[in-house]
């Protein structure tokens, strides 16, 4: 940095502004001091900036989903990183697949890298282990599921609700056999939507047929074989409410 306040001509209190974005600094001077590093292919060493400073803050954030590969979780990982790219934040992330072991996993290894906080789509029921992290400075947010005997600061959308205005939606279009298919029902917002499915036709007073009840369709193989199997029936259902993506 001080190779790069020399050929900028400025102070390197200047090209600290400069390359941590701060205000402050005309954009004339911004520039000049933009340049000289690119002349002396300079990189801000982020490793090294977080032992110095006081906070032990490292611009990163670790993002944690139940499936990258699920473009579900692939949204939230691209909305996260799009405000953490403005905010100059890198991020990590990395997939649980429905394992609480690996979250674990997941958790350690990025709080060993020291983020400064964590989004996590949590699975399990007991998240504890996290309140040593919490007491040690590592922010959290969690979503799409709220996690288990703590509290946090959580994002997430009504899913019964929701998943029973869409049966009502096929109730009102005259449909009085509709079957549900849902991922597995250990997952919270797989429990809420079915739970969402029989408040509907409880409430419209239509039968809930066993038979038409599917749960645990992670993947699209899953739900087509499902769907067959009822399509097959020799009474089969009209409509179908189908409470994951992949399945859809």
């Amino acid at each position: 940095m001080r190779d790069v306040a020399a050929r900028a001509g400025v102070s390197l209190k200047t090209v600290s502004r400069v390359l941590n974005r701060e205000p402050g600094v005309a954009e004339s001077t911004a520039e000049r001091v933009q340049q000289a590093a690119q002349e002396l292919s300079f990189q801000l060493n982020f490793g090294a900036r977080s032992l110095r400073r006081s906070d032990g803050r490292t611009a990163t954030l670790g993002v944690i989903l139940e499936n990258v590969e699920n473009p579900y979780s692939s949204a939230i990982h691209r909305a996260v990183e799009e405000v953490a790219r403005e905010r100059g934040l890198s991020v990590l992330a990395g997939s649980l697949d429905e394992d609480p072991r690996r979250e674990r996993a997941l958790v350690a290894a990025f709080v060993s890298r020291r983020v400064d906080g964590l989004v996590m789509m949590p699975t399990g029921t007991d998240h504890r282990y996290l309140l040593t992290e919490r007491q040690a400075g590592t922010f959290m947010v969690f979503v799409d599921r709220a996690p288990g005997l703590i509290e946090a600061d959580v994002v997430v959308t009504d899913n019964q609700a929701g998943a029973a205005r869409g049966v009502r939606h096929l109730i009102s279009g005259g449909h009085r056999r509709i079957a549900f298919l849902g991922d597995l029902l250990q997952i919270q917002t797989a429990q809420q939507r079915y739970a969402g499915y029989l408040d509907a036709m409880r409430g419209a007073d239509l039968a809930v047929v066993q038979q038409d009840t599917v749960h645990d369709c992670t993947s699209a193989s899953l739900g087509e074989a499902a769907v067959t199997a009822l399509m097959r029936k020799a009474d089969p259902p009209t409509a179908l409410f189908t409470g994951q993506n992949f399945v859809t």
